[in-house]
């Protein structure tokens, strides 16, 4: 069973939060674990907040980007292609999400995901409409 993993459910596996515990036993539970490319950026510019609000300190950024990094090394990386920015689009439109969630659940289709995990609500929502199983980290 594929589990499509969004950045929200990334980070909690490298900062310590609300869902972090629920996050691992989602991504340990996973037969495959898949997401798009995308999900660097986001996680990289998500920590790099976190240390500039103080929330990391310097030597904690450098562990949780060497973190993403070997989590990454587990995950199976979806390329982003026209195809997948088209149906994002669509998704976009028809769901009312924000860009770059629509664009985590064209690929969680597209790889044929059964799983999707997130802790954003709407992007929840628009999994289970369009079939997919979800798994909320907050959940539970």
């Amino acid at each position: 069973m594929i589990t499509y993993v969004d950045t929200s459910t990334l980070l909690k596996r490298l900062l310590d939060e609300v869902g972090s515990a629920r996050a691992d036993v989602i991504w340990e539970s996973a037969d495959v674990l898949a997401s798009v490319a995308m999900v660097v950026v986001e996680a990289r510019a998500a920590l790099a907040a976190a240390e500039r609000r103080g929330r990391l300190t310097v030597r904690e950024h450098r562990a949780a980007k060497a973190g993403l990094a070997d989590l990454l090394d587990e995950v199976a990386i979806a390329g982003i292609t026209e195809e997948l920015v088209a149906t994002a689009a669509d998704l976009a439109e028809e769901e009312a999400l924000r860009g770059y969630d629509a664009v985590h659940l064209a690929a969680a289709l597209a790889v044929g995901a059964q799983v999707l995990t997130s802790s954003d609500s709407a992007l929840c929502a628009a999994a289970e409409r369009r079939g997919l199983h979800v798994a909320n980290p907050l959940d539970g």
